[in-house]
C-alpha cells in the first residue's frame, strides 16, 4: 500500500465528480446562442466544451491508475509514475502561465485555483515515488 498514491487517487476521484457535474453546469452557462453569436463564437465555445469533457477522461484515468498503484493492484512502475508526475506538474505550470498570459488579476488566481490542486497532486505523486 502506498498512502501517497491513495491520497492522490482519492483527491482526483473527487475532482472528477466535481468536474463532471459542477464544471459542466458552469461551462454550459457561458453557451452563446448559435444563431445570434458573432461568427465563430459558438464553434469556439463548442470546441472548449468538448475539451472540458476530454479533461474528465484524464481525471478519471489518472485517479484509477493512482488508486491501482496505491493498492498494489498494479505493480510499481517508474515510467507510469513519472508520467503522472509530469502531467500534474505540466498542468500546474500551464494553468499559471495561462493566467499570466491573460493578465488575470489576483482574484482569478484564487477563484480559478486548479493550479493548487495540480501542485498538491504533484507533491503527492512525488511523495509516493520517493516513499
Amino acid at each position: 500500500m502506498n498512502g501517497w498514491f491513495l491520497a492522490a487517487g482519492a483527491l482526483l476521484a473527487a475532482a472528477f465528480f466535481v468536474h463532471v457535474f459542477s464544471g459542466n453546469r458552469f461551462y454550459s452557462a457561458a453557451r452563446p446562442d448559435a444563431a445570434t453569436a458573432p461568427s465563430g463564437a459558438y464553434e469556439a465555445w463548442l470546441m472548449g466544451r468538448c475539451g472540458v469533457q476530454m479533461i474528465s477522461v484524464d481525471l478519471f484515468l489518472c485517479a484509477a491508475f493512482l488508486l491501482l498503484l496505491g493498492t498494489s493492484v498494479l505493480p510499481r512502475n517508474f515510467a507510469l509514475e513519472l508520467l503522472l508526475l509530469l502531467v500534474f506538474g505540466g498542468w500546474c505550470v500551464f494553468w499559471l502561465v495561462s493566467l499570466l498570459c491573460e493578465k488575470a488579476g489576483g482574484r482569478h488566481y484564487l477563484r480559478l485555483c486548479h493550479w493548487a490542486l495540480f501542485l498538491v497532486l504533484f507533491g503527492l505523486v512525488l511523495g509516493g515515488m520517493l516513499g
